[in-house]
């Protein structure tokens, strides 16, 4: 009896087979089928699809026969994989390699047999489909050809059987770069280590390393071994001597089976570290390869790298490049925050009104004498921190915040523990409304109490200076006016000149402490409101009659539109009058010559509108940011040669904040400003 001897390429065959994950497996009617139209066809007791494994052949179908295997050196299967064509045996007795064998000496009692190689999509025979008669018998080409046929259906099964492994080791795959994707907790390090535990399971394979390249320098930022540890993180080596010296040449993904037949076998990495099979994609981040994902083994890796593993290394490095980039753009942050005034902070209000604060720069210990974990999964220590006088403020303007979706901003104090008084913060954050219905703000809190003492200061000096001022100055102005008035007796046209600029600079400055006083009053909260119920168009004409000589001096027209009659609301007709006087003199004041001034009075939804439009230069783009604080004037030559204070838009805001109004602009350069006013209204009796 002959021995069958063993294909040269055996290893890889094995692991062909092993891939098609048929082994061992129940019996299906996709193959029994063949089988046994096969059996019928040609008048055969047995019919097998036989796949030749490391030491037996194993039957996938068995058509006549209810032995499953039987070992493979005294197979015909195995010679018969050793070719291509189909291997046949007319009569068993009288061939010399088979005269003696068990399987014809004894039961099954082989006589005939004919078998055709079944090969994968690689051309590695698995094994065989094959005849089997007790008695000998001949068997024509035509014969021949339906056998292959037959082997090519099954064939056929083999590659379907095939696409289902592909797809099912893909879906496996994405499966778990998923799970590696959704792995969120503890630190970066942790998660890639993790990952690495993962892929080198999936994988099959001894070693994962993530590493950095920088110029000739190879170092191991973090790794994974399944075998005895024998690398340690921050390990640098000469990248010549790494298989990645390698893979810095390739554009994707590298992979080496069998390093020693492949090209590389004479390089000094392979002398160095024996290492057989390598699978590697470089990490890309901002462009360039920083590093590389690697895996090894010191075993070949037969029959090969598939694909699929090809391409789930190249996934999971882009997604080390993202984790990569992520640490660099948190070390490059967290390098800002620490160097930032203040605390950098997210706060999260859930829908049943639970509040946290997913980050926290270390401003909070400096501001709240609190660390980042106190307020990690609870406000409430913060809001502990908080003056009880404020805190109801504080809270409404969150609630209003989180209804509206609008810009959330603060100033509050709190209690500094070590300091033992409350000092002044001021906060502002933008927020977001998250899928689950939770608010999310992004914002900012600063120490401002050394900013209030000094406005205090400042304020408190404005306040006393223009009081003592208003006296002496009311004074000249009287006595001015009387002079002029001729009271005193006749004076030269000359000193008359004279006296007229003097009283002039004196109304203007009377009128700039006037201004000085109300926006002293508004702030500090004591300015006294009347509020009533008052019809709009009536104070905004009574606006418009005062700055009507004002307006005829510039050559303006004012052109008042009543788009809503009727509009009353809850106001002080003298403050809400003085709001309208100052859009109304800005207004004409940046007008071209012969333009005209529109004031528009509308209702919008359940407010009362007052609209000023002029068609001068405009409101320039530097300026909007600070257009409502005080003091604040346009650094544009047009603008700075216009007289003012620049305290009547802040007076203005301040005034409709007081009478829980609003204030705002629209505004193109070179193509003139609107400015409105807006206050709640309620529909007088003849309109209801």
């Amino acid at each position: 009896m002959k021995t069958p001897d063993f294909p040269t390429n055996e290893a890889s065959r094995l692991a062909a087979l092993r891939t098609t994950q048929l082994l061992d497996t129940p019996p299906e009617e996709r193959f029994d089928r063949v089988t046994r139209l096969a059996a019928e066809l040609f008048d055969v007791p047995i019919c097998l699809v036989s796949l030749i494994d490391s030491d037996r052949q194993w039957f996938k179908s068995c058509y006549g026969l209810d032995a499953r295997e039987t070992a493979r050196n005294v197979s015909f299967c195995g010679h018969a994989i050793l070719g291509s064509n189909l291997f046949v045996v007319e009569n068993a007795l009288t061939d010399e390699r088979f005269a003696d064998n068990p399987l014809v000496t004894g039961p099954p009692d082989i006589r005939f047999y004919a078998g055709a190689p079944l090969t994968d999509l690689e051309g590695y025979r698995l094994g065989t489909l094959c005849l089997i008669d007790r008695r000998p018998r001949t068997f024509s080409e035509e014969e021949q050809q339906a056998l292959r046929d037959f082997a090519d259906i099954i064939e056929r099964e083999f590659r379907y059987q095939e696409l289902n492994s592909y797809y099912a080791d893909r879906t496996r795959a994405l499966n778990i770069l998923n799970d590696i994707a959704l792995d969120t907790s503890g630190k970066i390090g942790n998660r890639i280590e993790r990952a690495l535990a993962i892929a080198c399971q999936y994988l099959n394979i001894d070693t994962a390393i993530v590493s950095k390249i920088e110029g000739e320098a190879y170092t191991i930022l973090w790794h994974h071994e399944r075998q005895a540890p024998s690398l340690e993180n921050g390990l640098t080596l000469p990248l010549a001597q790494t298989y990645c010296a390698i893979l810095m040449n390739q554009p994707d993904v590298l992979a080496i089976d069998h390093m020693a037949k492949s090209p590389y076998r004479d390089l000094p990495c392979y002398k160095m570290f024996g290492l057989e099979s390598y699978l590697a994609a470089p990490i890309w981040v901002n462009g360039e390869a920083v590093g590389t994902l690697n895996f090894s083994s010191t075993a070949p890796r037969l029959p090969g790298f598939s694909e699929t593993e090809k391409t789930f290394v190249s996934l999971l490095a882009r997604w080390v490049a993202d984790i990569i980039q992520q640490q660099e753009q948190a070390e490059t942050l967290d390098k800002l925050v620490s160097n930032a005034p203040g605390m950098l902070y997210q706060y999260r209000l859930w829908p049943d009104r639970h509040a946290s604060f997913p980050y926290t720069s270390e401003g909070i210990e400096a501001l709240f004498g609190l660390s980042a974990d106190d307020v990690l999964e609870d406000a409430t220590p913060a809001f502990e921190r908080i003056h009880p006088d404020d805190l109801p403020r504080v809270a409404e303007s969150i609630e209003q915040s989180a209804a509206s979706l609008e810009p959330w901003e603060a100033q509050y104090r709190i209690m500094v523990s070590e300091e033992g008084r409350w000092r002044w913060v001021e906060g502002k954050a933008n927020p977001e409304k998250l899928p689950e219905g939770s608010i999310l703000w992004h914002g900012y809190l600063v120490d401002i109490d050394e900013r209030r003492k000094n406005e205090e200061m400042k304020n408190q000096f404005v306040s006393t200076v223009s009081h003592e001022l208003r006296t002496p100055l009311t004074s000249i102005a009287g006595s001015l006016g009387l002079i002029l008035g001729g009271v005193t007796g006749d004076i030269s046209e000359k000193t008359r000149q004279m006296l007229n600029i003097t009283h002039r600079n004196a109304d203007q400055l009377r009128a700039l402490i006037d201004d000085l006083l109300d926006i002293e009053k508004l702030i500090s909260g004591n300015m006294l409101l009347v509020m009533e119920q008052h019809p709009i168009t009536k104070v905004v004409s009574t606006a418009v009659e005062h700055i009507q000589s004002y307006a005829n001096q510039k050559h303006v027209q004012l052109r008042l539109k009543e788009t809503s009659p009727g509009l009353e609301a809850n106001i002080d007709p003298q403050r809400l009058q003085q709001a309208v006087a100052n859009l109304l003199s800005n207004a004409v004041k940046f007008s071209p010559a012969h333009e005209a001034v529109t004031i528009e009075i509308r209702r919008a939804g359940d407010k009362a509108v007052v609209e000023v439009s002029d068609k001068g230069s405009g409101v320039p783009e530097s300026f909007r940011n600070r257009i409502f604080e005080k003091f604040a004037q346009a650094d544009g030559s047009s603008a700075r040669a216009k007289e003012g204070t620049g305290l009547g838009l802040a007076i203005t805001k301040q005034l409709m904040n007081a009478m829980g109004g609003e204030i705002g602009y629209e505004s193109e350069e070179e193509a003139g400003a609107l400015f409105w006013l807006s206050v709640p209204i309620q529909a007088s009796a003849d309109n209801e």
